[in-house]
């Protein structure tokens, strides 16, 4: 059994990511989040090289607009595919995107698709918060923790010995501050429940590799959800090369505009690839 996992954009502007895992009933595809509607989930993956899939469910850190599009609930219908959400945003998503009688709402472990197991954790982000995941397939894990306000003792236990990360580096503090933006804003975002910042995401990626009981356990950190106001992956690159030289090697930083490469674990991961795949 094996995983892969391509991001295929990851903004304010939409993020979406596709997990590819081979489990003992065949391949299966899940979509990470819907916020790229279903012509732009097509372009990202004709730009990555690869075929558009059907995908067997959707699964939701939360219902804002830049995690689940209305433009799906037309394709969710015709292709019957369930979407799982957190329970506290069953409400939104059925409203805005999801037909109720394939809305999944979950508030423990569950199994999307036989011999995939995900974990939520719940994070604070704004008034109903979000979930990070721990996603299993057969011996292999991946972390995804975005659009959380901070990130606590609970997290870093709940992603421990993961094989791959994806966590969100949205700002760079000093940009936020001189942004020009209203101080409620400002405030919101910096504020405990809004979103991560490039330092605290930097601390939360040591304390996890600095658990590891095997050096390089995890493999690949993919960077997520950057400001397009208040950051730029320049910014984010030069700083883990500065502090935290020893994980570069390791560091994939996501693009609001395309995707980035396509990262695989365990043996025989990924979709057939047809071209080369963007960096």
């Amino acid at each position: 059994m094996s995983l892969s996992f391509l991001v295929l954009g990851s903004s304010s502007s939409g993020n979406a990511t596709l997990l590819s895992c081979s489990t003992p009933t065949g391949e299966r595809h899940l979509l990470l989040d819907a916020g790229l509607g279903p012509r732009t989930f097509a372009r990202r993956m004709h730009m990555a090289g690869l075929d558009p899939v059907r995908l067997d469910a959707i699964i939701l850190t939360h219902a804002d607009s830049d995690h689940i599009r209305a433009s799906w609930r037309r394709t969710l219908e015709r292709e019957s595919i369930p979407v799982h959400m957190p329970l506290a945003h069953r409400r939104d998503a059925e409203r805005d995107a999801v037909p109720n009688h394939l809305s999944r709402p979950f508030s423990s472990r569950f199994e999307p698709v036989p011999g995939v197991v995900v974990d939520p954790f719940e994070v604070p982000h704004d008034r109903e918060g979000a979930s990070a995941f721990r996603i299993t397939c057969g011996d292999v894990a991946l972390g995804w923790a975005t659009d959380l306000g901070r990130v606590d003792a609970g997290l870093i236990e709940h992603l421990r010995g993961v094989n791959a990360l994806g966590i969100e580096s949205n700002y760079d503090l000093e940009r936020q501050r001189t942004s020009g933006r209203p101080e409620f804003l400002v405030r919101r975002i910096t504020g405990g429940r809004g979103h991560l910042s490039n330092r605290e995401c930097l601390e939360a990626v040591r304390q996890l590799t600095r658990q590891e009981a095997v050096p390089g356990t995890i493999e690949h950190v993919v960077l997520l959800h950057l400001s397009r106001d208040c950051n730029c992956p320049e910014l984010v690159a030069g700083l883990w090369a500065d502090e935290a030289p020893e994980l570069v090697d390791r560091l994939l930083i996501s693009r609001h505009d395309r995707p980035i490469e396509q990262l695989h674990l365990g043996a025989g991961a990924g979709i057939r690839e047809q071209g080369l795949l963007f960096g």
